[in-house]
């Protein structure tokens, strides 16, 4: 029973938006360290590599964000047809038609700052 306690408290604990504060603190180090390593001129690939490279954003995330933004643009190519734009989706990242449906459909929501900063 304890297990399954601490299974429940880490679920709430991974939802738990920052606080706004927290966020413009961690800009304000972020912002430090990119001009450090980059200078004045960083561009936006430089921020999400030196991102990626500390681990602060996950391959998965990663992995998800581009599979939302391939489903936008081959859903406009396939006219319409989300059938073929999941065979599609399937086929380039390799993962089944049902999760390439899954992340589509259960992780664009997460891409919205409400669900991510308390304000």
């Amino acid at each position: 029973m304890n297990g399954q306690n601490q299974n429940q408290k880490q679920k709430r604990m991974s939802k738990r938006q920052n606080k706004v504060d927290v966020v413009f603190d961690y800009l304000e180090l972020l912002d430090l360290e990119i001009l450090k390593r980059f200078g004045e001129t960083a561009t936006a690939k430089d921020i999400l590599k030196h991102l990626v490279e500390r681990g602060m954003i996950e391959p998965k995330r990663l992995r998800n964000y581009m599979i939302i933004a391939d489903f936008d643009r081959r859903l406009v190519f396939n006219k319409g047809n989300r059938t073929h734009t999941f065979m599609d989706l399937s086929y380039k990242y390799k993962i089944s038609e049902s999760q390439a449906q899954n992340i589509v459909y259960k992780y664009r929501k997460k891409s919205r700052a409400s669900e991510n900063i308390s304000y």
